[in-house]
């Protein structure tokens, strides 16, 4: 009995709280079934998909996915980060459940695990309602909360943010108390820091390193070498058996990198160019719009929201004014801070440009989920240092600083309804390709055998196992010499037998991708094979007579090294855990105080109203309906030839000097489903009707116009420079759409179905002298 007095003790009630201020976060995922289409979450869900296939066939760490391609197969597996996915298998193996509900726990998971984690990690250096600002803060940036989960789908990148804060806690656990369950936590929360996403893998296990080593310099600064050096064994241990328990994942990118196509990752002056991705002090300082239920692509800021901002404003000034407790340590946060907010601004193109790295990450704007995580630690030391200096108005103040994130992030708390994400399976993933959405869950060829010179067309003898629910046939008939009989058995979706009667030598092709690990027998014997180009398929050299070929996907020699590290890494951290048994934890939970009833207080009626009253009421968001765009600052309603509607317009200004830019939002609503793609366009005329200056989209608004919905209007926003020597006066500009491939444009009808023009004039632009 006393041993479970002091285990309950030891367990903080405000966890709890944290879980409370998490459900308004949450609750879109929670509260409505399945998940949004055409955002990268439906890329993972698929991805899952294949990996449950995998599995359930006795593929239990498959490097490669068969089905993709046009059944033709890559190596997605060997390349990304695998952790996601498996925690949502355990989801989808259940009954009756899928890979869309286990890629919804997933983003959940991500959620709770950050909030958790943050709130730890503040709560044992500052105090626990500094714990509860902290986890707040981080739940309700806007990045976290809307557009990484809703509006890009962008699981496990999402679900990195959830893991970084919780591993950097529990380094910090290890830092103060040397147990052995903190050492295993610790070591494992690092390794699914490098097993969730590429690329914050680097971001996030450079700031734990940086976070290690300033701390140890922190120590050698207060209490000597001998002090440091200890500290510092046990967290370069932690994150050396950290990386070498993802060794099975990583080792294997590094070495086997040439093996696939990854220069397609970086962009040159498109949408996937870190050029074009920068972001204005103004965007990350900016409030976040409202979301309208309208649109097919709500309008959204890439900002770090106000009240993270003011709330981090306060530690950023208690460390400058130097009223901070343990200043040093949230000195670290505050540099991280500012060099991750420098790294999204235009002034650091040069360093983008000079680190080879860098650009594949491709969006500085992705840097924002690790800026949140260090405004968030900033927010929470500053907040709880400035309650207690500060006593008298501590209770209201608790209120405030844990309600304001909350409050402003109530516009994005109801992202746009999603209907059903619809089934899952082999058949509905084919189609998707053939309808050239997206090939191979990527949409731009990276990670495609490098042998592949030209991916190939989409063979119907292939994909007709799709149709049928049955293995693909990947044997190349028509290629067959007369007499060759070749008799197919699927061992499991990455082992093929084929039982061969051949009259002569000939060679057996393939519809599979060559790549490192297919080992191809002929009789038991390694068979001799080439590869077939330009498409970089497999093809096996097959002597006359009766044999029996077998294609099977193992493992490679990096692969194998690679498993070896994670034993040994594995091995290792158990052995220290085993030396470290006998020393436990000896921290209690905190008392509970008056700041933490106010805390509860506040979480528990925002919540509440949030829930049963704002969202009920539909008064978060907008709901435009119709012909009307409730954001827009004209309305308008003119008709594209019975097709398409022009019903709104912004502009950002109109009068301008030469020189200027303006930006024009456009936007258009179908009248019918519509068979054709349209081109946009906006013309700012001179008197004569020549051009003064243009801008052409091939998709308004980013989004073909055959697959725009009758129930939603789409936003096209054009941006435009103003000549140099553009001359005073008044500028009618004007906007259509055309085909692009065959010359014309959608005519203007007016009420009685007449044309009267072939494009629309929005409203007069005026130039004025410098």
């Amino acid at each position: 009995m006393s041993r479970l007095l002091n285990y309950l003790r030891r367990i903080d009630p405000g966890f709890a709280v944290v879980l409370l201020l998490s459900l308004v976060a949450i609750w879109p995922l929670v509260a409505r079934a399945s998940l949004p289409q055409e955002t990268d979450a439906e890329l993972h869900i698929f991805r899952l998909m294949e990996l449950s296939y995998l599995v359930r066939s006795g593929e239990f760490y498959p490097r490669w996915a068969p089905d993709f391609y046009h059944g033709y197969g890559y190596p997605i597996f060997n390349y990304y980060a695998p952790l996601t996915y498996y925690i949502g298998l355990v989801i989808d193996l259940m009954p009756k459940l899928g890979p869309v509900a286990g890629i919804k726990f997933v983003l959940i998971l991500g959620f709770l695990l950050g909030a958790l984690g943050l709130y730890g990690l503040v709560r044992d250096n500052w105090g626990r309602v500094g714990g509860y600002v902290a986890a707040a803060v981080f739940l309700y940036a806007p990045y976290i909360q809307y557009v990484d989960p809703h509006v890009r789908g962008a699981v496990p990148e999402s679900f990195s943010f959830g893991v970084f804060p919780l591993a950097l806690w529990c380094m910090d656990r290890f830092w103060r108390q040397q147990t052995g369950w903190r050492w295993v936590t610790a070591v494992f929360t690092v390794a699914a820091v490098i097993l969730t996403h590429n690329l914050m893998a680097l971001l996030f296990f450079g700031l734990l390193a940086a976070w290690a080593a300033w701390r140890v310099a922190e120590l050698w600064l207060a209490e000597g070498k001998t002090a440091a050096l200890h500290k510092a064994r046990g967290l370069g241990g932690i994150l050396l058996l950290g990386l070498g328990l993802a060794a099975f994942f990583w080792l294997p990118v590094i070495l086997e990198r040439n093996a696939v196509t990854l220069n397609t990752l970086i962009g040159n002056n498109d949408n996937y160019d870190f050029r074009t991705h920068f972001l204005s002090l103004r965007e990350l300082l900016a409030f976040s719009s409202r979301i309208d239920w309208g649109a097919t692509e709500p309008v959204f800021r890439f900002n770090l929201g106000v009240a993270q901002w003011l709330l981090g404003g306060v530690g950023l000034v208690m460390l400058l004014r130097r009223r901070m407790t343990q200043a040093r340590h949230l000195l670290f946060f505050a540099i991280a801070f500012v060099a991750l907010v420098f790294m999204q601004l235009p002034q650091s193109k040069f360093l983008w440009e000079a680190t080879p790295i860098l650009p594949f990450f491709q969006f500085p704007w992705r840097l924002l989920g690790g800026t949140v995580i260090m405004l968030a630690v900033l927010a929470g030391a500053g907040t709880a240092v400035w309650l207690q200096r500060t006593p008298r108005f501590a209770n209201w103040m608790t209120v405030a600083t844990i309600a304001l994130p909350l409050l402003l992030a109530l516009p994005l708390s109801q992202p746009a309804p999603w209907p059903d994400f619809g089934e899952v399976n082999r058949l509905r993933l084919t189609l998707i390709e053939l309808r050239g959405r997206w090939l191979g869950t990527t949409s731009t060829s990276d990670y495609v055998p490098a042998t592949v010179d030209a991916v190939p067309r989409r063979e119907a003898a292939v994909v007709e196992g799709f149709f049928e629910n049955q293995p693909l046939d990947r044997v190349n008939r028509p290629t067959l010499p007369e007499g060759v009989i070749v008799e197919t058995e699927n061992i499991t979706p990455l082992h093929i037998r084929y039982s061969i009667n051949a009259p002569e030598r000939f060679r057996l092709r393939l519809f599979i991708f060559d790549f490192p690990g297919w080992h191809v027998t002929v009789d038991g014997e390694p068979a001799e094979t080439e590869l077939g180009l330009p498409e970089g398929f497999i093809v096996v050299k097959v002597p006359a007579g009766e044999h029996v070929v077998e294609v099977r996907f193992g493992s490679t020699p990096a692969r194998t090294a690679a498993w070896v590290g994670t034993a040994v890494s594995l091995f290792i951290t158990l052995l220290v855990a085993w030396q470290l048994r006998r020393r436990a934890a000896t921290t209690f939970a905190a008392p509970w105080t008056r700041l933490d009833q106010w805390a509860v207080g506040t979480v528990g009626l925002v919540t509440a109203v949030t829930l049963f009253i704002l969202q009920p009421s539909h008064i978060l968001h907008d709901n435009s309906t119709d012909w009307t765009v409730e954001p827009a600052q004209i309305d308008t309603l003119v008709d594209f030839g019975g097709q398409i509607a022009l019903i709104g317009i912004d502009r950002s200004q109109e009068e301008v000097r030469p020189g200027d830019t303006i930006t024009v939002n456009v936007y258009w609503k179908a009248q019918q489903l519509l068979e054709i793609n349209y081109q946009s366009f906006l013309h700012v005329l001179k008197a004569d009707g020549s051009l003064l200056t243009q801008s052409d989209h091939l998709n308004p608004g980013d989004y073909p116009t055959r697959r725009w919905p009758l129930d939603r209007y789409v936003r096209d926003e054009f941006v435009l420079t103003i000549p140099k020597d553009a001359l005073p006066g008044s500028y009618p500009v004007t906007a259509g759409l055309w085909v692009q491939a065959e010359g014309w444009r959608l005519p203007v009808l007016d009420a009685s179905g007449n044309q009267i023009d072939d494009k629309a004039t929005l409203f007069t632009l005026t130039v004025v002298d410098e």
